[in-house]
């Protein structure tokens, strides 16, 4: 993002703010790390203790959710649901066959294929000159159930028939790794086959392993990757100039720091030799990372077939990020000497580069004078550091979360009335609506406060998803995202780690996200280009679309000057992407050559989630 866009971004975001009643609702408009990788006000005064509101900022009141006293804790909301998962399973009323076969053939196609080099989520590219291989992939999703492809190919490993293995990217890396410890938990717990069971576990291992990884290969306590790279699969990696930390005065590298610089082996005994990673871990990558961990601990803390060591060393890795977004830094852009907590720290003694979820930042810079704050990153973080204090079980943790950032600085409440910026119409950036979302999903899910996950609940239904009437009309409920109906559906159910659903949940949304995932295509995922609107109809500004629809085109008009239709396109023509939970709806145009082979993540993370929740 260039400083011109920053500025542009941040004045209409004050103009806004103010226009629409000083500090109703405002929040970071524009945050994303880099191209590729990756609304209404409401009360806000200190005093107010209405029994029936959850939009005041106090802690001690709102006791709405019945267990036969007038105490905020965690044993309220004793009355579940009982109905069906999300997504109801074999046995439950509703259960879509025809949707899990869906979902196991991007299973098999992300798991055998997209993970085999990296053992986790990458993009992979499968030369247009092979069409050998490409039909043999084809053939081998499509047309068998098995999970043995060099049988299948008759020697061949997924390894061969691949020409590249992308990076892994903490954001979808992260969410692989929860959609597999979700999809572990389902078969385990839902009867099926022992011969699954034992197949998602193995897969799961390997997604821990991956985790452990990102950790300790930066040789630092509490410091995640952005992403890392096998030297022995992919030639761009083995080949990829990599920067030391430091120079021979100790001064960090390179001097000015940037969104991402590759390092080679940091861990203390040289344990991934063979691996290279890339530092200056971002706000939606932690968010990744943040939701791998909780989804995990979900998973596994009560099982115990999983070692105990395995679970300690989690929870001791948890312990370790959380305790580095505590420490209070100077120096960061516009901070004047004062010194903020909740900054992402690598391991070259520097704030990475978009590293700043502290409520006083915007964008990269602190404007803490401001009598507005930042609610994306208050969201942001509340559900980053509950995850981390999930898992890590933790009492230092837990106390700064509940006592400092919700109860002293009161970030619930900013996350609730400074949302404005995330929607910002023709010039959304919609990574920044995915961060909002995923903020939303993870504290709603782990922070342990009646009284926050009933404003969570508020912000997701009234800020983050319905559409509202006014300037800025966009809103995730048109945009056929099946992950953010999934939320939506969650948050008004009730449903978190901590029990089941208290309500129904709201079963339209979960309609509208299951029809979103039986319209992406079969995999294997192939990048090639779509184009629903030629020049003629984008210079006529009316177009039809591929499958028939028509929609206005509005021009060039988006963000970084992207097309954009009015109305959202259809998941079945939508352009190809490699997570379009952070994609333009609108935008009609886009793709690749067709060589890249995309992971899917999006949809398995969206299904094994609904699949998940109770």
């Amino acid at each position: 993002m260039t400083r011109a866009t920053t500025v542009t971004h941040l004045i209409l975001s004050l103009f806004l703010c103010f226009a629409l009643v000083l500090g109703g609702a405002c929040g970071d408009d524009d945050d994303d790390d880099d191209n590729n990788d990756d609304a209404t006000p409401a009360d806000d005064d200190t005093g107010d203790d209405d029994d029936n509101d959850t939009g005041d900022d106090d802690n001690d009141d709102d006791d709405d959710n019945d267990d036969n006293d007038d105490n905020d804790d965690s044993a309220d909301d004793d009355t579940p649901y009982e109905g069906t998962h999300l997504l109801p399973g074999l046995d439950e009323e509703g259960y879509d066959a025809d949707l899990e076969a869906k979902a196991d053939l991007y299973d098999r196609s992300h798991l055998i294929f997209n993970c085999s080099g990296q053992g986790l989520n990458a993009d992979l590219t499968v030369s247009l000159a092979n069409e050998d291989n490409r039909e043999l992939i084809e053939d081998f999703i499509q047309t068998t159930d098995s999970w043995d492809f060099e049988t299948f190919s008759g020697g061949l490993t997924p390894l061969d028939v691949i020409t590249e293995h992308h990076k892994v990217a903490g954001l979808y890396g992260g969410v692989g790794i929860a959609a597999d410890a979700y999809r572990y938990g389902v078969l385990r717990d839902q009867g099926y086959s022992q011969e699954d069971v034992d197949r998602a576990r193995e897969f799961l291992d390997r997604d821990i392993e991956g985790v452990f990884r990102a950790v300790e290969i930066t040789g630092v306590p509490g410091v995640v990757v952005r992403g890392f790279c096998n030297q022995e699969v992919g030639n761009w990696c083995a080949v990829h100039e990599t920067t030391p930390l430091f120079d021979e005065f100790g001064n960090p590298l390179p001097e000015e720091k940037n969104n991402g610089t590759w390092r080679e082996d940091n861990s203390a005994d040289n344990r991934y030799a063979t691996w290279k990673w890339e530092d200056s871990c971002s706000r939606d990558m932690i968010l990744g990372w943040a939701t791998a961990f909780g989804a995990v601990w979900e998973v596994i803390r009560d099982d115990e077939t999983f070692d105990e060591d395995v679970k300690d060393k989690l929870q001791q890795y948890a312990k370790e990020i959380g305790y580095s977004l505590m420490v209070e830094r100077t120096g960061g852009p516009g901070s004047f000497g004062q010194a903020f907590d909740l900054e992402i720290f690598d391991a070259d003694d520097r704030t990475t580069y978009h590293g700043y979820i502290n409520e006083n930042a915007f964008d990269r810079v602190y404007l803490a004078w401001l009598p507005i704050k930042d609610g994306l990153y208050a969201l942001m973080s509340l559900g980053i550091v509950g995850a981390l204090a999930y898992t890590a079980e933790d009492p230092v943790l837990d106390e700064y979360l509940y006592d400092h950032l919700i109860g002293e600085r009161h970030l619930d409440t900013i996350a609730q009335n400074h949302q404005l910026g995330v929607n910002l119409w023709w010039i959304t950036n919609y990574s920044a609506t995915n961060m909002a979302m995923q903020g939303a999903l993870l504290a709603q899910r782990y922070v342990q406060n009646t009284v926050v996950r009933d404003k969570m609940r508020y912000t997701i239904k009234r800020h983050l998803y319905e559409t509202q009437q006014g300037l800025l009309n966009r809103q995730p409920e048109e945009y056929n995202y099946a992950l953010y109906d999934f939320v939506y559906a969650t948050a008004i159910s009730g449903a978190t780690s901590y029990h089941t659903m208290l309500e129904e949940p709201d079963f339209p949304a979960v309609e509208r996200g299951v029809e979103a995932l039986k319209e992406f295509p079969d995999p294997p995922f192939w990048d090639f280009e779509v184009i629903n609107c030629d020049e003629d109809e984008i210079a006529s500004h009316r177009c039809t679309l591929n499958n028939g629809d028509e929609v206005t085109v509005l021009g060039y008009v988006g963000r970084n000057g992207t097309l954009m239709c009015e109305e959202p396109i259809p998941q079945e023509v939508r352009p190809p992407s490699n997570y379009r939970w952070r994609s333009c709806p609108y935008q009609p145009n886009g793709g690749g050559s067709g060589a890249g082979m995309l992971p899917g993540v999006d949809f398995r993370w969206a299904y094994w989630y609904g699949r998940w929740v109770q």
